[in-house]
């Protein structure tokens, strides 16, 4: 089976989306949407044929017979466009964030109800790259015991591409994203709380405020404690951030440099006023025929063609922009706010 693919967007993730295209042979690029300079220089670089291009994503949705859209469109027509392809009969991966805001989010889940018979993925791919399934692996096989608290750290230079520039909240509104599904990942749980807070360096080249700080509770009695910053000066992290993850048993950490160590808990018997830095143990990542938006594509393929569910439903994603949205909503109100489920 050969899937038809129409990309809506031809952007820098847009881009990145026809190599990860171009790789496979499960599929045939059909349609192709962007400005008039994008299309026509997509065109030119690929050769292909003028016939697949639209200027007019709703006309590319109306004109092509396309069983997946791949949504890389700004933010703004995310849910215009996810809802027209849904009820065309396509079924649709869409890059974040999920819509403007979450009464928009939730609206699409409406849309969703009436087309039962679509697949819908958000393309999360922090959780398919092999340092965090290590993660995830190992937190499953018990090597921590009872979850209970995770510290998150985020450092990066200013990246003033695009929209960026003029977010009022740029962490939170274009990275945080990733680091609160990861943490959903993690720990297999729903946010039930947030209380965060934003402010911007003196230095920052944003206008906004590209500092952010949160203390989030997870079902279960999970803890968070999020220090992110997108002014960084000095040394950063990656951009998954840096994770110190706590149970009963030790503790494991993701570094700048994506490796995971376990620390097995050891009790002193004594009180030690000087101790050397302890080692913990390398855990080895496994291997994985594909990572990423590569990962994303072939499940997604494979779902629709053994009718499977998705990793990143809407339904699931909806959970992690639900912790955007009450972070922005306690930055704004200086309060605790409770979070929105599916």
């Amino acid at each position: 089976m050969k899937h038809k693919v129409l990309l809506l967007g031809l952007g820098f993730w847009g881009k990145f989306w026809i190599d990860v295209i171009n790789k496979t042979n499960r599929c045939d690029l059909i349609g192709i949407a962007g400005s008039e300079e994008e299309v026509n220089n997509i065109v030119k670089e690929h050769n292909y044929s003028k016939n697949i291009a639209f200027t007019d994503y709703k006309k590319a949705i109306e004109k092509t017979n396309a069983d997946i859209a791949i949504i890389v469109l700004p933010a703004c027509l995310h849910f215009d466009a996810a809802s027209l392809a849904l009820k065309s009969g396509m079924n649709v991966i869409m890059e974040k964030p999920l819509a403007m805001d979450i009464e928009e989010a939730q609206k699409l889940l409406e849309v969703k109800k009436e087309c039962e018979n679509q697949k819908f993925m958000v393309s999360q791919n922090y959780r398919w790259r092999l340092h965090n399934q290590a993660i995830k692996t190992a937190i499953q096989d018990g090597k921590i015991g009872s979850l209970e608290n995770i510290l998150v750290e985020f450092r990066k230079q200013e990246d003033l591409q695009g929209y960026r520039k003029n977010l009022e909240q740029p962490l939170l509104q274009d990275v945080c994203i990733h680091h609160f599904d990861l943490i959903r990942f993690f720990t297999g749980k729903n946010c039930e709380e947030i209380y965060c807070r934003s402010y911007r360096p003196t230095w920052s080249e944003f206008e906004g405020r590209p500092n952010t700080e949160a203390l989030i509770k997870m079902e279960d009695g999970i803890n968070v404690n999020y220090n992110g910053t997108w002014a960084a000066r000095g040394k950063e992290t990656s951009w998954d951030g840096n994770f110190v993850i706590t149970g009963s048993k030790g503790c494991i950490t993701l570094d700048e440099n994506d490796n995971v160590y376990l620390y097995e808990f050891k009790k002193n018997e004594s009180v030690v006023m000087v101790q050397g830095a302890e080692k913990g143990e390398l855990i080895q990542k496994s291997d994985m025929k594909f990572t990423e938006m590569e990962y994303g594509f072939n499940m997604f393929m494979d779902c629709i063609e053994n009718d499977e569910i998705p990793e990143t439903t809407l339904e699931d994603n909806f959970n992690s922009f639900a912790m955007v949205s009450a972070a922005l909503q306690s930055v704004e109100q200086s309060k605790v706010v409770k979070c929105k489920k599916n």
